[in-house]
C-alpha cells in the first residue's frame, strides 16, 4: 500500500513538470512557427521605393516646414496691424517730502492757492501704478485699420506661395533621385551575370590560346591580349558588383532604413512610356504651369509688394493712442487716483538724407529685374525639356540597332553551336561568338537603363506636368 501511494506521488510529479515544463515551451514553440510561417519581405519595387522616400526626405520635410514658417509669418504681420494692447505694473518707494503738487500723494497742509504750508514728511511710503496702453495704426505703411490686404501682409503670402511651389519642385528632385539609384542599382545586378559570364568565356580562352601556343599555333602576343581581356573582364565584374553594393546602400540611407549592401529590390525595371510624350505635352499649356514659373512669379509678387511697402512710408502714418491708469499711495485712507488719455498720432516723415527714397528706388529695381527673369526661367525650363527629348531620342535610336545587332549575335551563337556539335567548329571561334553576344546583350541593357533615368530626368524637367512615375 506504502508503494502505491509512493508511485502515484511520483506520477503526479512527473505529470507536474511535464505541464510546467509544456507551458514553457509552447509559447517558444509558436514564436518559431510564426516565423517560420510568416511571409517574406517581397522585394521593393520603384514604386515603394519612390513613397518610402517622400515620407522620409529630409529635404521634403525641411521644405514643408519653411512653408509652415511662412504661414506663421503671415499671421504675424496680420496681427501688426490690429490694435495692440500693453500692459504695466510700477512699485515706487521713497522717503522725505514733496515739494510740487501731486493729486493723490498727501503733500500736508496747503492753502487755496496750492502752497504748502506744512509739508507732510514720511519716513518711508510707497506707490504703485497700474496702466493699460491701447495702439491702432489706422493708416501706416498701406494698412488701413487692418482690415485690407496691406503690402507687408501681401509679401509675406507671395513667400509662402513660392516656398509651397518649392515643395513641388523638391518632391520631382526626389523622384528622379529615387529612380536614378534603383535603376542604376537594378540594372548593375541584372548585367552581372552577363558580367559573370564574359569573365568565364574569357578564362577558357585564355587556357585554349596557352594550349594552342604550345603546339605552335599562336604567338606569344595571342596569349597577353587574351590575359588583359581576362583582366578587363574582371575588373568589370568588380565594378557592377561595388555600383551594386554602392546603390543598395545609397538606397537603404535615402529611404531611412537599416544600411544593407544587399537590398531587398525587385529585378524587374519600369516600361518605358509607351508612346513617349509629344513635344505639345511637354512644351505646351503645361509649361504655363510649370513649378519653376509659378515660384517666379510668387517671386515677383513678393518684390512688388515690397516696393509697395517701401513706397507706402514715404507717406504720412495716423496711429490711435490711448492709456488708462490707475495709481494709490496706500497711506490708510482712500488716496487713489484713475485718469485716462486718448490721442490721435500722425507721423510725417521730413528729411532723412533721402534714405527711404533710395531704398524704394532699389525695391522697384529688384521688382523689375524678378519680372526679367521670369522669361529666363522660362527659356531654361525650354532649354532642358528640349535637351533631355533629344538625348532620349538618341538613346532610342541606340537601341533599335543594338536590338538588331543583338538579335544577329544570337543567329551567329546558335549557328556556330549547331556547328560545333557537328565537331566542325572551332571552340576559340564559339567563344568569341558568345562574347560577341555576351558585350551586345550588355550594352543594349546598360543603354534601356540610361534611358529610363532620362525619362526620370523628363518628368524632372517638366516639373512633373507630364507624368511617367506617379
Amino acid at each position: 500500500m506504502t508503494k502505491s501511494v509512493l508511485h502515484t506521488d511520483r506520477s503526479s510529479n512527473n505529470v507536474a513538470a511535464y505541464l510546467a515544463a509544456l507551458l514553457f515551451v509552447l509559447p517558444c514553440m509558436s514564436e518559431a512557427r510564426e516565423a517560420l510561417e510568416a511571409p517574406p519581405h517581397d522585394p521593393l519595387t520603384l514604386h515603394d521605393c519612390i513613397a518610402i522616400a517622400l515620407g522620409e526626405s529630409p529635404a521634403l520635410e525641411a521644405s514643408r516646414f519653411d512653408v509652415f514658417s511662412a504661414a506663421e509669418e503671415v499671421r504675424a504681420a496680420q496681427g501688426k496691424l490690429l490694435p495692440q494692447v500693453t500692459g504695466a505694473a510700477d512699485y515706487l518707494l521713497f522717503s522725505g517730502s514733496r515739494v510740487s503738487k501731486f493729486g493723490v500723494i498727501n503733500l500736508g497742509s496747503v492753502t487755496p492757492n496750492g502752497s504748502v504750508v506744512t509739508a507732510n514728511t514720511v519716513g518711508s511710503a510707497e506707490v504703485e501704478l497700474y496702466s493699460a496702453h491701447l495702439k491702432y495704426p489706422l493708416f501706416a505703411d498701406g494698412s488701413i485699420l487692418g482690415l485690407n490686404n496691406p503690402p507687408a501682409v501681401a509679401e509675406r503670402k507671395a513667400k509662402k506661395q513660392a516656398l509651397a511651389w518649392t515643395v513641388n519642385l523638391t518632391r520631382e528632385e526626389v523622384i528622379y533621385r529615387i529612380t536614378d539609384e534603383f535603376v542604376s542599382t537594378v540594372s548593375a545586378r541584372n548585367r552581372m551575370g552577363l558580367a559573370e559570364r564574359r569573365a568565364k568565356l574569357l578564362d577558357q580562352s585564355v587556357s585554349i590560346i596557352e594550349e594552342q601556343q604550345k603546339q605552335g599555333l599562336k604567338l606569344p602576343i595571342d596569349i597577353k591580349v587574351a590575359k588583359e581581356q581576362f583582366s578587363a573582364g574582371q575588373t568589370l565584374l568588380k565594378l557592377l558588383r561595388e555600383q551594386s553594393v554602392a546603390g543598395s546602400l545609397a538606397l537603404s540611407k535615402t529611404l531611412g532604413v537599416a544600411s544593407s549592401s544587399n537590398l531587398s529590390l525587385s529585378n524587374t525595371l519600369p516600361d518605358a512610356p509607351d508612346p513617349p510624350p509629344t513635344t505639345e505635352q511637354l512644351i505646351g499649356a503645361c509649361l504655363n504651369h510649370h513649378p519653376s514659373l509659378e515660384k517666379q512669379r510668387a517671386v515677383i509678387e513678393q518684390a512688388k509688394q515690397e516696393y509697395r511697402l517701401e513706397r507706402f512710408r514715404l507717406y504720412p502714418s495716423v496711429y490711435l493712442d490711448g492709456s488708462a491708469s490707475y495709481i494709490d499711495d496706500f497711506s490708510g485712507v482712500s488716496n487713489s487716483e484713475s485718469f485716462f488719455s486718448g490721442a490721435i498720432a500722425v507721423n510725417v516723415p521730413i528729411f532723412d538724407f533721402g534714405a527711404q527714397l533710395a531704398t524704394t528706388r532699389s525695391k522697384l529695381m529688384t521688382y523689375k529685374a524678378e519680372q526679367a527673369r521670369l522669361f529666363s526661367t522660362a527659356d531654361n525650363v525650354n532649354f532642358e525639356v528640349l535637351k533631355v527629348y533629344q538625348t532620349i531620342y538618341t538613346l532610342t535610336h541606340n537601341i533599335l540597332g543594338l536590338q538588331g545587332d543583338v538579335a544577329k549575335a544570337q543567329r551567329d551563337v546558335q549557328v556556330i553551336q549547331a556547328q560545333q556539335q557537328q565537331g566542325i567548329a572551332e571552340p576559340l571561334i564559339a567563344i568569341e561568338k558568345e562574347l560577341h553576344l555576351i558585350a551586345k546583350q550588355d550594352e543594349l541593357e546598360g543603354i534601356q537603363a540610361r534611358r529610363l533615368t532620362y525619362y526620370a530626368r523628363l518628368q524632372r524637367a517638366a516639373g512633373g506636368a507630364w507624368k511617367w512615375i506617379p
